[in-house]
């Protein structure tokens, strides 16, 4: 008999947020739409607002270049869903074929 690819309720029982992130950081980075653009150098006040929630003054350049990082955000939350279905039925394969739910004889 085959052995089953182990899945997350053998691996990860009590942390699914690990498994996923973990999983996310794997899949989500190779995927071909993630776009990974820097704007630390560039826009160092834009990141204080956005990761240190500073109260910053921003000119115009930087409203626009928090406009692409949101809707950067947006297409990688699209992406991250994705993932997300992928996996959990890859998840229900496993997990179905451990309960011997997958044979039709």
């Amino acid at each position: 008999m085959e052995k089953t690819v182990e899945g997350f309720f053998d691996t990860y029982s009590d942390d699914f947020f690990e498994y996923f992130d973990r999983y996310k950081v794997l899949k989500v980075m190779q995927n071909k739409e993630y776009k990974n653009k820097s704007t630390n150098e560039k826009y160092p006040k834009v990141i204080s607002l956005l990761e240190d929630k500073e109260s910053v003054a921003l000119n115009y350049e930087e409203g626009k270049a928090i406009n692409k990082i949101l809707k950067l955000q947006e297409e990688l939350d699209g992406i991250e869903i994705k993932e997300a279905f992928k996996l959990g039925f890859k998840e229900a394969l496993i997990y179905l074929e451990t309960m011997n739910m997958l044979n039709y004889k």
